[in-house]
């Protein structure tokens, strides 16, 4: 118990030592890290639906930012859409998309 308790402090010790390190305050990333894992690519949409128009596209493997997320139409089991940070600007269904890191709800 004792031993666990010298780690416990020291990792704190240590989380607050990077946090002055850093400036007192961490930034916060404005978008979160996604791949396109669709073998055939994806479409990007201007909304978030498979009836709205197509207003880009996305190739196999490509790496791209997510704004944020909201569920939405359904395709193929998952019914989560992600919303493009930057180029090309829209909306593309997380069924094709893996995201690496978390995406915030819109």
């Amino acid at each position: 118990m004792r031993m666990f308790r010298r780690i416990a402090v020291a990792g704190t010790a240590a989380a607050a030592s990077a946090v002055l390190f850093a400036g007192g305050a961490l930034a916060a990333v404005p978008y979160a890290d996604g791949l396109v894992v669709s073998s055939a690519g994806v479409k990007v949409r201007a909304n978030a639906t498979t009836q709205a128009r197509v207003v880009g596209s996305l190739r196999p493997w490509d790496k791209v930012r997510l704004s944020c997320l909201v569920q939405a139409k359904w395709v193929e089991g998952n019914i989560v859409w992600y919303r493009l940070h930057g180029q090309p600007s829209g909306w593309v269904s997380a069924r094709y998309v893996h995201n690496y890191t978390v995406v915030p709800w819109c």
